[in-house]
């Protein structure tokens, strides 16, 4: 049970039952703020610190001078979070543990690698798509029905895909020759009878390095011809149970750049010449090429031969990762004509892949054994040159000071949007969570505001903060932000169950960095260690040059 008390000056007190110890808002808000904007003011504070997992925050504050009456000895974290853009940030303590403010990002920046998911021509055609949709019948549904186009494709058909294009003019500047060497025809789903096809670059075929064992392989892991009742044995089931179909005749009604739907799924398996790229959705090919002339007139996948040969596990979680943006165009973009942000977008797909690892039997986002639950051993991959992959989070860790909402497409970028992303499925309900963020009628933060209820995304940052802190701990009570239950949560959205192991970001090398001081930019947060095993009383300076918030973690 949890007590809400409000006091005068706007105190709020939150009390939880269990022992997880006490959350502590002070809110500098004016009820005479007539704009229903925040006031940012100077703020001078005393907190009693008397139980373990202590939660004391301070909304809305410039400067804050904060003192802690601490009863036993215990550890104190301060983390920061920014509301504006490229402000600078510092906070200090006489109490301060020397060394605790390191900054890992140039140590270990070089020792390690991930594979990026999109490559920039994709997200580039991604942020201009949406200008691209409904110009000639903006939602005017057409009288006419459009009939689906009957699956001619067979064996050992080929097909010039085009896999690049000029920006300038959505022309095609190069073709790949692929040969059909997988059709399964009318495949059982929720969704009525699809068709899959799986085409293979010749030259790869030539060369032998890709067998027709892997073609299947990958046919059956994406989408396998069972009759399955329960539809729960492949990607396309586990995410169109949360998500939805890919494509429909619809889409042409709402569009009529757009291609029908002949209930096929295209997967062209290339040589990208890339190491570092696994795979990708282009919506190009969603559009008739008489409107973008680099279309392969396809719903389909572009995956990377090379990589599939080495890491056929990654491959796979790749297509989860694909497949949530598939859908995502379509419903979305599509059919509810909502333009998401790349970090929304990209933020659900990771997530997936967090939501699906146990079913692939891939070790995820967090590189703990797939039939592990608790947060650890973390079992790294090594690569070439000596690097090594521990999952999504090192690189969190390494550079967690980032704007949640900037996209620069690095790997620290996948790897924010995936701490957040497997915070709130941990934390807001589970899968259904994403289910409420595809089909919430509002784009980016205010769909995740919909989706978990909350009433600011500020509140969000917060607590996706403290769930970090207390990420080493597996026995909180339920009031408080968690991301280790000790073992696998269970969720089950539909007719599915889905497993979510812990995380505790201190089992990773680096561990979360923490920093006295850094120019933020909004939605960012930074985290300090004040000391261990303090005691007695403990002041903290905190400045904000435009003004955000204080959370203090007592552990």
């Amino acid at each position: 049970m949890i007590k809400y008390l409000i006091l005068p000056l706007s105190l709020i007190i939150v009390s939880g039952c269990g022992g997880g110890g006490t959350t502590t808002y002070s809110d500098n808000s004016s009820n005479n703020n007539k704009s229903n904007q925040p006031v940012y003011k100077s703020s001078k504070n005393s907190y009693n610190i008397t139980e373990n997992n202590q939660i004391v925050k301070v909304s809305n504050t410039k400067n804050l001078e904060l003192t802690l009456n601490i009863d036993s000895p215990k550890d104190i974290y301060a983390i920061v979070t920014s509301h504006f853009d490229n402000q600078q940030v510092s906070i200090s303590s006489p109490n301060a543990t020397s060394g605790v403010t390191q900054d890992y990002k140039q140590l270990f920046e070089n020792n390690t690698t991930i594979v990026n998911k999109t490559p920039q021509k994709v997200l580039d055609f991604r942020k201009n798509v949406f200008n691209m949709l409904h110009r000639d019948n903006l939602h005017k549904k057409s009288s006419i029905l459009k009939h689906a186009k009957i699956l001619t494709t067979n064996e050992g058909d080929t097909f010039d895909f085009c896999t690049n294009m000029a920006n300038s003019d959505n022309s095609c500047t190069h073709y790949v020759e692929a040969t059909a060497k997988k059709v399964e025809k009318d495949i059982p789903t929720k969704f009525g009878s699809k068709n899959l096809v799986v085409w293979v670059e010749t030259d790869e075929l030539n060369n032998g390095n890709i067998t027709q064992d892997m073609i299947n392989k990958l046919a059956n892991n994406f989408l396998q011809n069972s009759d399955n009742s329960h539809y729960d044995d492949d990607i396309y089931d586990w995410d169109t149970n949360i998500y939805g179909k890919a494509w429909g005749a619809d889409a042409s009604n709402v569009d009529s750049n757009l291609i029908g739907d002949d209930n096929t799924i295209n997967i062209l398996l290339y040589d990208m010449n890339n190491n570092n790229l696994a795979g990708y959705f282009w919506a190009k090919d969603n559009f008739k090429s008489s409107y973008v002339p680099a279309s392969n007139e396809k719903i389909m996948f572009y995956v990377n031969s090379k990589l599939y040969a080495n890491d056929e596990k990654e491959t796979f979680t790749t297509l989860a990762h694909e497949f949530q943006h598939m859908i995502h165009f379509y419903q979305r973009k599509v059919l509810l004509g909502l333009n998401d942000s790349t970090w929304f977008d990209e933020m659900m797909s990771e997530t997936t892949e967090d939501l699906l690892a146990t079913k692939i039997k891939y070790n995820g986002p967090r590189s703990v054994n797939y039939n592990n639950g608790a947060a650890g051993p973390i079992e790294c991959t090594y690569l070439s040159n000596n690097r090594k992959y521990c999952g999504r989070f090192p690189g969190f860790n390494r550079n967690n000071t980032l704007s949640l909402t900037n996209w620069n497409n690095t790997a620290d970028d996948y790897s924010k949007v995936s701490s957040f992303g497997t915070f709130l499925l941990r934390n807001y309900g589970g899968a259904k969570v994403l289910y409420d963020m595809m089909y919430s009628k509002n784009s980016d933060e205010l769909a995740v505001l919909d989706a978990t209820g909350e009433k600011s995304f500020e509140t969000l940052l917060n607590k996706w903060a403290e769930g970090v802190i207390l990420s080493d701990i597996d026995d909180l009570d339920s009031s408080k932000p968690r991301y280790n239950f000790g073992d696998f949560k269970y969720t089950t959205y539909g007719d599915i169950t889905y497993k979510l192991g812990s995380i505790n970001f201190f089992n990773y090398d680096p561990k979360p960095s923490m920093h006295s001081s850094k120019t933020l930019n909004k939605d960012a947060n930074l985290y300090y260690k004040v000391g261990s095993n303090l005691s007695g009383q403990v002041k903290i300076d905190a400045n904000i040059e435009k003004g955000g918030d204080v959370i203090i973690i007592a552990k």
